[in-house]
């Protein structure tokens, strides 16, 4: 991993061919992983909130490009629980000079401006509502993986639009790559954004979908105010044996995870070819 990269907060200040540069170095590595030995050079992994996939996908990164992972989690036993802000603690890691800070965190840090005082390049790895641009890449490589071109292709996202930050993410994504985007989901949880075609009825989404991404219903971002149970939820936007009869036999369904089982997607469907 280099020392020195430019700071990835979002999506839509990175030019496309920068992503598809980022994309063939992946493809390569996926062909051909390249383990190094430590360069002494270390990464602080910077996680406010929890996390299991990105944390250990990041901290296997390191360790295979060779350079050591440092965990700072929560708040568990850190300075946090004596009153220390938020944006100190990254000061002070940034301090200790490492290749990169890599920061999971709360809308309520404004991740941007705060990069411009850290001084070191800063890895976006989940904020609040608003961005997950390394999620959204990984889903968009994936798909690149099974087609030819992205262009034109129809990616249905299902469930938590409105406050999903992986979702935001697709967003800036599919200008890039000219991937027409759409949505089913309860009242409350669709996006205004315009770029979505929006479908009131699953079956017609998946009838229209070239590829599926299921959100995870977010329990943490509602409060008691929702309108409709968990159940009114799988049974009109969760995907089943049955729901994906109406998905094309070439299309895809993926799932950012921690998937809630029998809510937005029953265990079945991870049984499916479909679902990679």
């Amino acid at each position: 991993m280099p020392s020195r990269l430019s700071s990835l907060l979002d999506l839509q200040s990175i030019p496309r061919t920068q992503i598809e540069s980022l994309f063939s170095f992946a493809e390569s590595l996926k062909k051909n992983p390249r383990p190094v030995r430590n360069r002494g050079e270390s990464v602080i992994l910077a996680f406010f909130e929890a996390s299991t996939r990105t944390r250990l996908s990041f901290e296997t990164a390191c360790v295979r490009s060779g350079v050591g992972p440092v965990l700072f989690d929560g708040g568990l036993k850190t300075s946090l629980e004596k009153g220390e802000t938020v944006e100190d603690s990254l000061l002070n890691m940034a301090a200790m000079r490492p290749s990169a800070l890599i920061v999971r965190c709360s809308d309520s840090l404004d991740l941007p401006q705060l990069a411009l005082q850290l001084k070191v390049p800063v890895i976006n790895a989940g904020w609040g509502v608003r961005a997950h641009p390394t999620q959204a890449l990984l889903d968009v490589f994936t798909l690149k993986s099974k087609w030819s071109s992205l262009e034109g292709k129809k990616l249905l996202i299902l469930g938590d639009v409105k406050h999903s930050r992986v979702a935001h993410s697709h967003v800036e994504l599919a200008s890039h790559f000219g991937i027409k985007l759409g949505q089913c989901g309860p009242e409350g949880f669709i996006s205004e954004n315009p770029i979505f075609q929006t479908f009131q009825k699953l079956e017609d989404g998946l009838q229209w979908a070239d590829a599926v991404v299921a959100l995870r219903f977010q329990f943490e971002r509602h409060d008691s105010t929702l309108r409709f149970s968990k159940e009114d939820f799988r049974n009109l936007y969760g995907l089943s044996v049955k729901s994906l009869r109406a998905l094309k036999s070439e299309s895809w369904v993926m799932h950012p995870g921690p998937i809630n089982h029998g809510i937005e997607m029953e265990t079945e469907v991870l049984q499916d070819p479909r679902c990679c």
